[in-house]
């Protein structure tokens, strides 16, 4: 018993000790990333603006190393694209389209992606917000992967 109660006290710092580092921790974090990114507006704005700190995190080639700048211009579009008898709507498509820059100190970047999504829209109170919610999740996610593998092409081409 003595030795399970050692081992959960001196767990953690060991594994502190050989650089381990936990999924979730801040290090996954604004600051962490070499690209700054502009504050986007609105919740989709939110979700992009996390998905490119994630996608962007270990940096972009061609930049060695140095910090960048970036400002998203955001559209987002809410299509209803199935109805039901009664005229309402049972199906959406969310379209996201984003035209950004981003400023190096002795370049700059410019491009315009779009990603969008259908989804179920429920007939049942407050779910009809989940399934959007989820929805402006997924969408924002496979554009910022849009934006980086642009960026990843562009900057490759200037190399």
């Amino acid at each position: 018993m003595m030795r399970r109660c050692l081992l959960a006290l001196f767990l953690p710092l060991a594994l502190g000790a050989c650089g381990f580092q936990p999924v979730y921790s801040p290090a996954l974090s604004a600051n962490s990333s070499p690209l700054q990114i502009d504050e986007i507006p609105g919740r989709a704005g939110h979700e992009l603006r996390e998905a490119l700190i994630l996608e962007t995190r270990n940096g972009l080639p061609g930049t060695q190393g140095e910090a960048g700048y970036m400002v998203v211009d955001l559209e987002e579009r809410v299509l209803s694209t199935g109805f039901r008898s009664d005229g309402s709507a049972f199906r959406a498509t969310l379209r996201l389209s984003a035209r950004y820059v981003v400023d190096f100190d002795d370049k700059s970047v410019a491009g315009r992606e779009s990603a969008e999504t259908s989804y179920d829209v429920p007939n049942a109170p407050f779910t009809d917000v989940s399934s959007q919610n989820d929805a402006t999740q997924r969408t924002a996610q496979e554009l910022a992967r849009r934006i980086t593998d642009d960026l990843i092409i562009k900057l490759g081409q200037d190399g």
